[in-house]
């Protein structure tokens, strides 16, 4: 494992106790969502541009789960698509809370030199690439808020992937404890092939779209990764399933209490 331009804190004291306190959230929960197409589409193919389809109140959620959250984490095909921040907007951050880490699984440092913004707002951003030479040139007028953390590949036959449970793993080593899995498709399906996903929240909208571009993930996928749903409700119009892994409580008992 090689890392540069280290993060110098995380967390505040304040995440520090939380990460302490055995009631705390931890580990990895996936957020998705979907029309309501037999294929779980992400995006509508027929649209030149990436549109938000669900209902405000599930962004309020998301917001909140990121709120709870000391790092999310997406891939990078998520940020060239959508020039995502994944900071939290819609609700109140609160008093003494930071923004949670931003982490970007992009195995070829593909986003070195695109005009993102989550790459220049100065917040603290976390990249897992791929082991390379020269790393110091390639990374020359970054910004001093991101650490690049190389991992070698996950499978030798595959040697543009990089390990989830070894990201997990590496997050774990510098405090941040509990991981938004926000996407996409690519990247989530990756963590829960690996077993690498605790629990799940799935919104449905109820819309189809024209060209549905498919998740290629199913309610098999999911059992297949260990999880089972619990129960589900209607958020804005929404249908918002919840998974969790076998024997593992959802926080706060009651749904849809958390987040």
């Amino acid at each position: 494992m090689m890392s540069t331009k280290i993060l110098a804190s995380a967390t505040n004291s304040d995440d520090a106790d939380i990460t302490d306190d055995p009631a705390a959230v931890t580990g990895v929960t996936l957020k998705m969502a979907f029309d309501s197409s037999p294929v779980w589409g992400v995006a509508d193919l027929s649209e030149t541009k990436s549109e938000r389809f669900t209902s405000p109140e599930s962004l309020d959620m998301v917001h909140r789960l990121r709120r709870e959250s000391s790092a999310v984490l997406v891939g990078r095909a998520t940020v060239e698509r959508d020039d995502c921040t994944l900071t939290v907007r819609r609700v109140e951050l609160g008093d003494g809370k930071v923004q949670p880490v931003r982490v970007i699984l992009d195995p070829s440092l593909s986003l070195i030199g695109g005009d993102y913004a989550i790459m220049k707002d100065g917040l603290p951003t976390i990249i897992y690439h791929l082991q390379t030479e020269n790393l110091d040139e390639t990374l020359k007028g970054t910004s001093d808020a991101v650490t690049f953390v190389g991992l070698s590949p996950s499978d030798l036959d595959n040697r543009s992937s990089i390990c989830p449970l070894e990201v997990v793993k590496d997050l774990e080593t510098r405090g941040l404890r509990h991981i938004m899995l926000e996407g996409g498709p690519a990247t989530a399906l990756a963590f829960l092939e690996a077993r690498g996903v605790d629990r799940a929240i799935l919104v449905r909208a109820p819309i189809e779209f024209e060209i549905p571009m498919p998740a290629h993930m199913d309610e098999d996928t999911m059992k297949r990764a260990g999880l089972k749903m619990i129960g589900s409700s209607v958020i804005g119009g929404d249908n918002v399933e919840y998974w969790t892994r076998d024997g593992l409580f959802w926080p706060n008992s009651d749904l849809p209490m958390w987040p």
